[in-house]
Order: structure tokens, then C-alpha cells, then sequence
């Protein structure tokens, strides 16, 4: 009769262990890479093996151990396209645990939007980099006053810092570096972290702007785009890797050597 329960706990359980992950098939608008992401390998799930003695537990208890064992596995395809032209394809692997569930996020992201939102922010067409500084000025430009100055767009920047946005890997060990010791800077005193990416951001403003006190939103277009333009080191348009580590280390205003 004790094995009849556990054989019916066991099937009943293995019914909630593996919901059906959705499938998205999305149409990439042209001139924007999109990653289209569809599952190939279907779910693999892996149970512990029983156990060589027989030990009474209650049904909680079985319920956590084979929770704790059990894996499901699932491949996406994920492909970039630019233009209506396939450029890149490219396969990850993602492992439900009782660690990391399938579920939304707080920001109420699945799993599989996570990972296009992750594939898309490894490569910055120009016209995205175009769309990128039109919203940064409309962002920055709080009072409406069709200029950016200084102290705003040292706000946007310190918006990127404490949303991580626009963030890459580092380019040079000396960014690297610098990095670190602002991380630490951020533990010990968030005012003085602060302070550090509003001085990063002024002396980047001060070189986009010149001897100017403000710009207008085609002055920082244009000043977004020498960036990029700057960084497309195989001038396809289309930066990625190094490049765009380069590029994202500019727009928060770390200093390159260049």
C-alpha cells in the first residue's frame, strides 16, 4: 500500500516537474538584427537514482528530494538578421533546476526573452545606434527645453549605471581596473560612486559639446554616430565584439586608448 503512494506521488510529481515551454516565432523588422529564437532539442530530464535502502520519509520530503534532482534542458536557435538577410546563427543551452526555474523575472521576462534580449545586445546595427541617441535625448532633455546639457546628461549616464543598461565587457585591462575599483567605490560610498560617473560623463559631455554649454538633439545624434562610426573598425555598419565593448565604453565615458 506504501508503494502504491509513492508510485502515484512519484507520477504525479513528474507532471509538475516539466511544464511545456512556449514556442515564439517572431517577424524581424528590416535593418534591425532580431533574434528568432525556437526550441530544437526538446526537454531531457535526468532523476536521481533510487536509493539502495529503504528510508521512511513523508510526502513533503519526497517531494523536495526529487525536486532537487531533477533537470530539464532545453536548445534554442537564436539568429540575427539585418536587412531581411540571415547574418549570424547561433545555438544556446539553458538548464531548469529547482535553482534556476523556468519562469518570468521581475521584470516579467521568460526565460526565452531573456535570452533574445541577450543575443540582440551582442551586436548594434547604425541605425539602432540612430534610434539609440534619439531616446537618449528625449530621456535627458527633462525640461523640455530642446537642449542637453552637462548636468543632464550626466543623469542619463548615472540612469545607465544604476540600471545596468548599455553595459559590455570590458576592452583594456586599464577599464577593467577602473572598473573594479568603481564597483568597490559603490559598496563603501554609492554618494562617491555617484560623483565618479558624473565626472566620467561631464568630461565626455565636454567633448561632444565642445565650447558649447548644451546640444541640440541633431548635435548628439551626429556626436553618437562619429562614436559608432569611430568603433566600426571593418566599417560594416554592424558593430560587435570588441567594437562594441569599445563603443559602450565611450558612451559612458571611459577613456580608450585609443
Amino acid at each position: 500500500m506504501a508503494a502504491t503512494r509513492v508510485s502515484a506521488l512519484l507520477a504525479g510529481f513528474s507532471l509538475l516537474a516539466f511544464p511545456a515551454l512556449a514556442q515564439e516565432e517572431t517577424t524581424p523588422p528590416a535593418d534591425m538584427p532580431e533574434a528568432v529564437a525556437m526550441p530544437v532539442d526538446g526537454a531531457e530530464a535526468a532523476q536521481g537514482e533510487a536509493a539502495e535502502e529503504t528510508v521512511e520519509v513523508n510526502p513533503d520530503e519526497m517531494a523536495d528530494m526529487l525536486n532537487s534532482s531533477q533537470q530539464l534542458k532545453q536548445t534554442f536557435t537564436l539568429k540575427r538578421t539585418i536587412n531581411g538577410e540571415v547574418v549570424e546563427t547561433d545555438k544556446r543551452t539553458v538548464t531548469f533546476s529547482r535553482d534556476m526555474p523556468y519562469r518570468e523575472t521581475e521584470a516579467k521576462q521568460t526565460t526565452l526573452e531573456q535570452l533574445k534580449a541577450a543575443f540582440d545586445g551582442e551586436a548594434l546595427t547604425r541605425t539602432e545606434a540612430f534610434e539609440e541617441a534619439k531616446l537618449d535625448f528625449i530621456v535627458a532633455d527633462t525640461d523640455r527645453d530642446e537642449a542637453m546639457t552637462a548636468q543632464e546628461f550626466a543623469s542619463l549616464v548615472d540612469s545607465w549605471r544604476k540600471n545596468d543598461a548599455r553595459i559590455a565587457d570590458a576592452p583594456t585591462e586599464e577599464i577593467a581596473r577602473q572598473r573594479q575599483y568603481d564597483a568597490f567605490l559603490e559598496e563603501l560610498d554609492p554618494s562617491a560612486a555617484q560623483m565618479q560617473t558624473e565626472a566620467y560623463a561631464r568630461e565626455k559631455f565636454a567633448f561632444m559639446a565642445g565650447a558649447s554649454e548644451s546640444m541640440s538633439l541633431q548635435d548628439y545624434i551626429r556626436e553618437y554616430l562619429l562614436d559608432f562610426d569611430s568603433m566600426d573598425a571593418d566599417k560594416d555598419t554592424v558593430l560587435t565584439g570588441d567594437e562594441l565593448m569599445r563603443f559602450r565604453a565611450l558612451n559612458r565615458g571611459e577613456t580608450l586608448d585609443m
